[in-house]
């Protein structure tokens, strides 16, 4: 697969800095980035999804979204030179094109190309954001956790803290625990084990949560 002519298509960079590009695997559940250690790389996501999360200082994780193709990954903290805000996992097997800061920053926050591509993935981040936090005061729980088993399953199979998914889609534990209560009696899922269920009814679940959230 050629991904640097995937990646000039899209004018992700000037045609000038493709030749910096390395290409990188990552097998799922590895971290790509570690919350509080220095941005040596800038990344753009060419295949898989990965799952971004934060842990607070009272040591709770809390599932701040997904990654998926094309995204930039490191943004923020490359235009502000901040320590990585967030722990970015692969959720899983994927494939980033990665550029050294070390050797190209320079080169990099002279990119037009490169920084529109940044400037419009910030925007796009942060319109998703208000859109969820909107959507998160305005749905019922049970379009909100549907919305969350339809972007988060892997071959139907979705494995989890609830507690943390709770906290991302702005409700309570308890709510949560009702709401999967009754979408376990009208069979949408099946408990396989403590934090894992199994989608049975994929259908059903669209018809809740199709385009409420954007992970």
């Amino acid at each position: 697969m050629n991904y640097l002519n995937e990646l000039k298509k899209l004018e992700i960079l000037h045609v000038d800095n493709y030749q910096y590009i390395e290409i990188k695997k990552l097998n799922k559940d590895k971290y790509l980035l570690h919350q509080g250690e220095k941005l040596n790389y800038i990344y753009i996501l060419l295949r898989g999804k990965m799952k971004v999360n934060h842990i607070n200082a009272n040591g709770n994780s809390m599932l701040c979204g997904f990654n998926s193709p094309y995204s930039i990954i490191g943004e923020l903290e490359f235009i502000t030179h901040s320590s990585i805000i967030n722990n970015v996992i692969a959720y899983e097997d994927c494939i980033c094109a990665t550029i050294s800061l070390s050797k190209y920053h320079e080169i990099l926050i002279n990119d037009v190309f490169f920084m529109k591509t940044i400037a419009k993935n910030l925007a796009s981040k942060l319109s998703k954001s208000n859109q969820n936090q909107s959507i998160s005061l305005n749905y019922p729980v049970d379009n909100r956790l549907a919305a969350y088993f339809i972007v988060s399953h892997k071959d139907y199979i979705v494995q989890n803290n609830f507690v943390v998914v709770a906290e991302l889609i702005g409700c309570s534990y308890r709510q949560l625990q009702r709401v999967l209560k009754l979408f376990l009696d009208k069979k949408y899922i099946k408990k396989i084990k403590r934090g894992t269920y199994q989608i049975i009814d994929l259908n059903a679940l669209n018809l809740l949560g199709e385009d409420v959230y954007q992970f």
